[in-house]
């Protein structure tokens, strides 16, 4: 009976949340430990909070928001690691900071008025940052040998900056 109560209002739950999707200021958090997880998710709306935190060896994290005023960080400590940040709309946020040996993240921001950082530390990482619009920002930074940065920016007014350096 207990089960059948659990199951009926977390259904219920479900369908509420469905039918009244807010907004605003939603807030997720994952956080995964080991080898070859795998974290996803989705926020949709405005002034959404999302963290990845994944400590391990290869391990994927995919973190999709779409709205305004976003912000998401996801780290990732141990080897053969990859994280994608995918953001559309605008003044969005987004932070990837990795540690270890041959780790790749990539962040996809569509929009204006977007940030994005990557920080790296360790060797022979991948860094790779695609930004579609206008007033957009990408820094990425990694330290240690073997690094590869590709930036890409389309639009008008944006800025990007790739710091490296070897040990």
């Amino acid at each position: 009976m207990k089960k059948f109560l659990l199951t009926t209002s977390t259904i219920a739950a479900l369908i509420a949340v469905g039918v009244t999707s807010a907004n605003a200021g939603n807030s997720a958090s994952v956080y995964q430990s080991g080898r070859h997880n795998t974290g996803v998710y989705t926020q949709n709306g405005y002034h959404n909070k999302g963290t990845i935190d994944t400590y391990g060896h290869g391990n994927y994290s995919k973190a999709t928001q779409q709205g305004e005023w976003n912000y998401l960080y996801q780290q990732q400590l141990g080897n053969r690691n990859a994280a994608l940040t995918d953001q559309y709309g605008r003044n969005n946020y987004a932070v990837t900071g990795q540690e270890g040996r041959n780790n790749s993240a990539a962040t996809i921001q569509t929009g204006r008025s977007n940030t994005s950082g990557i920080a790296q530390i360790g060797k022979n990482h991948k860094a790779t940052t695609d930004q579609w619009g206008s007033n957009n920002t990408s820094a990425t930074i990694q330290v240690g040998n073997g690094q590869k940065a590709h930036t890409v920016q389309t639009g008008k007014g944006n800025t990007s900056v790739v710091i490296q350096g070897g040990y």
